[in-house]
């Protein structure tokens, strides 16, 4: 075989340009690396540290970032950019690399170091495409970033389990030197000269590395119901999928999980614990839906049915994607017309689940579930029916530190919500006004039967680690028709949390919580603080703080159905 030397492979020639690390630019050395480029800085870091160099096409400086690298170019730039240019040639043999050569002295250098290998041929293919799996591993080898797959440090790269180099690409996603392309390393593609300057230059330099977040271990305990449709759940090791399958969990079978982990909740095995997707799960509550012992009697309010009634000034904002207006109030009326996701309507009167519309010339009916209902005139939330629901209650207290209960904490703020709206005109209606206890079935069915149009669940957070502290709101997108709505709800009382009571946002999220899941109407879940935090601690025992949570969820209210 042909041997092509380094020199006319690459054609690296280039003014050096004087720089420190972790420098600005404001200027390139190659004519194809623009300053709107992602890569633009590193690019340029990387070549001021004499570590790569362009082509020198009919006098112009190019750098090609969109050429695959060849394991010969990949090989020189790791030996510099490890400092390791300078230790003695190896006396190494290669059927397709000439002794002597350029090209040989950096090759040899990074066998010996172990970035890369030859084949059991002697054959190193310097010319040769690399793939990302090799460079991660070259890459993890010359910079130290081997990272054993741990509860801690879980695989997040779906495909690299079971990889011969899984913990080194493991090691470059905790030290920020990728993220992968949509949860996957893709090890078999190759690799372009910007994908790898990129590389090359986090793992170098603090500066350039990707922000990483440690999957959070918090430590709520409750019961989840295994939710898959007839498919069994596996029970892993670790909570990614590269944990090792250590039992199945068949479909409606009940767990207790102890923490959670990102996605992935841990819980209990008769005498061992193990992992499961918390997507395929729905909470069932804190206290073991299979116990025949019931420490107290549920209470279940009072379902106030609305009163049918005239409205004037009200107009619904169409949610679902179509929906039928109908002759009289039933499904089995005839369909008069139907109106369109977005389009408004006038309300002429509300009767239990149904309105009376009118759109242009047509007068009919349709389900109120599928119309935000938002007043022309006067206070937005008046006349408006939200189903307030403080968490847990009685027997179950939730989350506590030093004798400070969730369901305690949550009962005030609700209560203060509650006094809130009703000042604004609203219909409130409490899951619980006391401490008393009602199942999350009973929860979301009681928001149905009084006809509500918005559902707010309040609660209390804990975690294992006291660093997490902040407010986090949820909404579900799996099941709930009006999961836009839910997350529209979500982000006004998120923002105004955040801002109000100065929370670390933790954001809006998509959860398959049991009570906003199996709701119909815009329904959150709001996570206040966290009781394990110290500084979240002392905002949720004090009074002043529980009226400001209040208030920021009643502004969140005002806001949402402020917006037309």
């Amino acid at each position: 075989m042909k041997t092509i030397k380094w020199a006319a492979t690459v054609m690296m020639i280039f003014t050096l340009i004087s720089m420190m690390p972790g420098q600005s630019f404001a200027k390139t050395q190659f004519t194809d690396v623009t300053p709107d480029k992602e890569y633009f800085e590193e690019v340029n870091y990387i070549a001021g540290l004499d570590i790569i160099n362009g082509y020198n096409v009919k006098g112009v400086s190019m750098f090609k970032p969109g050429n695959n690298l060849t394991r010969a170019q990949a090989a020189k730039m790791l030996v510099i950019a490890s400092n390791k240019q300078n230790i003695p040639t190896p006396s190494l043999k290669f059927k397709d690399v000439k002794a002597g050569t350029e090209q040989y002295k950096y090759i040899s250098r990074a066998v010996s170091l172990g970035y890369f290998q030859a084949g059991s041929n002697g054959y190193f293919k310097p010319n040769e495409n690399l793939k990302r799996d090799e460079m991660g591993n070259a890459l993890a080898v010359a910079f130290k970033l081997n990272q054993k797959i741990t509860a801690d440090k879980p695989m997040q790269l779906t495909d690299m389990k079971g990889h011969k180099y899984a913990e080194r690409i493991n090691g470059l996603y905790y030290a920020g030197v990728t993220k992968g392309d949509a949860g996957k390393f893709l090890p078999n593609s190759y690799l372009t000269r910007s994908q790898f300057t990129l590389f090359l230059a986090r793992a170098m330099n603090d500066k350039y590395a990707l922000p990483v977040k440690l999957p959070e271990q918090t430590s709520r305990t409750y019961f989840a119901r295994v939710a898959t449709n007839g498919e069994p759940l596996n029970v892993r090791s670790l909570p990614s999928v590269e944990g090792n399958i250590i039992q199945k969990l068949n479909n409606n079978d009940i767990v207790e999980v102890i923490g959670q982990s990102g996605d992935w909740l841990l819980v209990i095995l008769g005498d061992k614990e193990g992992y499961i997707n918390g997507r395929y799960t729905v909470e069932v509550g804190t206290g073991n839906p299979s116990d025949n012992v019931t420490p107290e009697k549920p209470t279940v309010p009072e379902v106030q049915p609305e009163k049918p009634s005239v409205t004037s000034n009200l107009i619904g904002k169409v949610t679902a994607k179509s929906l039928n207006v109908r002759k009289a109030a039933g499904t089995s009326s005839p369909i008069v017309s139907s109106v369109k996701l977005g389009q408004k309507v006038e309300v002429l009167s509300l009767d239990g689940s149904w309105a009376k519309i009118r759109v242009n010339s047509t007068t009919g009916f349709v389900s109120k579930t599928y119309l935000k209902l938002i007043n022309q005139k006067g206070n937005p939330l008046a006349d408006r029916i939200i189903v307030l629901d403080p968490g847990h209650g009685a027997h179950d207290p939730g989350t506590s530190k030093s004798g400070v209960t969730e369901k305690a904490i949550v009962l005030k703020v609700g209560k203060l919500v509650e006094a809130k709206l009703k000042k604004a005109g609203a219909k409130v209606i409490m899951t619980r006004s006391n401490d008393t206890f009602l199942s999350l079935e009973k929860r979301t069915e009681f928001a149905k039967k009084n006809y509500a149009e918005a559902f707010v669940s309040i609660h209390v957070n804990s975690a294992a680690a006291t660093s997490a502290k902040g407010t986090e709101t949820f909404f579900d997108s799996s099941l709930n028709v009006n999961s836009a709505e839910s997350k529209s709800l979500a982000t006004y009382i998120q923002n105004n949390l955040v801002k109000k009571a100065n929370m670390v946002n933790r954001g809006v999220k998509d959860n398959r919580f049991y009570v906003i899941r199996n709701n119909n109407v815009a329904a959150v879940l709001v996570e206040l603080a966290f009781l394990s935090n110290a500084d979240d601690f002392k905002k949720l025992t004090s009074d002043a703080y529980l009226e400001i949570y209040a208030e920021a969820i009643y502004q969140g209210l005002v806001q949402y159905y402020s917006a037309q």
